[in-house]
């Protein structure tokens, strides 16, 4: 019900299935899936940070803070340094960006949609000033997320984004501009001097393994849990 993610040593991560269930945090004390992948993982509820998402790019840095005080935040992506924390957000379509730094141990967790794009550049920036880490240190990993093949968008948005990321993030569709949200983050982080990325190709809409507002519906799609936890987190490999 869960596959990992290879990010970088000291880390563990990884997104759940859609047979997992729906993971929104909103409704954690309605629906049992959360808590029951949390308990498989082995992640305490105190220790497993997640946010109220707005598709924005605001960042937050936990260290310090109850996990039920940052849970009532608007915000779409958490930092910390704490070994003992899990990072989380959920994705059903946008892209789940997992970040860790091998020098300092810092590590952060990021939802980035196409009105949060430039979530990861904000994110890197404020690793820097808060931890001191550099671009040359971080390791990236942009997860699963609906892909170019089927992400057609209005002509207006296709503009917006050739004009920010250049021509290479838009490719033409028998439905309209096809937008690439993949390539526009590594565009980010090529400006932010990471280079050390690794791309999932997967797509979410093709995959019915996979969670995807488009593919199912607004009324029935799957929020994924995608996270990254510290060694003493308590989460399994």
């Amino acid at each position: 019900m869960t596959c990992a993610i290879a990010v970088a040593p000291g880390v563990s991560a990884g997104i759940s299935l859609a047979a997992a269930g729906d993971m929104a945090l909103s409704r954690e004390w309605i629906l049992p899936n959360r808590g029951l992948l949390r308990d498989r993982l082995g992640i305490p509820r105190e220790r497993l940070y997640g946010a109220r998402q707005v598709h924005s790019q605001r960042v937050l840095v936990v260290d310090g803070r109850p996990a039920g005080d940052v849970a009532r935040e608007e915000a779409d992506g958490l930092l910390t340094a704490d070994s003992r924390a899990a990072l989380s957000v959920t994705v059903a379509d946008c892209l789940p960006i997992f970040l860790a730094d091998r020098r300092t141990g810092a590590f952060g967790m990021l939802h980035s949609g196409w009105k949060g794009t430039g979530i990861v550049l904000e994110a890197v920036q404020l690793l820097a000033r808060r931890f001191g880490c550099r671009p040359g240190d971080i390791t990236a990993v942009i997860g699963p997320g609906i892909g170019a093949c089927c992400y057609t968008v209005s002509p207006e948005r296709a503009a917006l984004f050739t004009g920010r990321y250049g021509s290479a993030v838009v490719s033409a569709g028998p439905s309209g501009p096809r937008l690439d949200l993949r390539e526009a983050n590594l565009v980010l982080l090529g400006e932010a001097g990471v280079a050390d990325v690794t791309v999932v190709t997967d797509c979410t809409s093709c995959s019915p393994w996979l969670g995807s507002f488009r593919r199912q519906g607004p009324g029935a799609y799957t929020l994924m849990l995608a996270w990254i936890a510290g060694a003493q987190a308590g989460a399994s490999p």
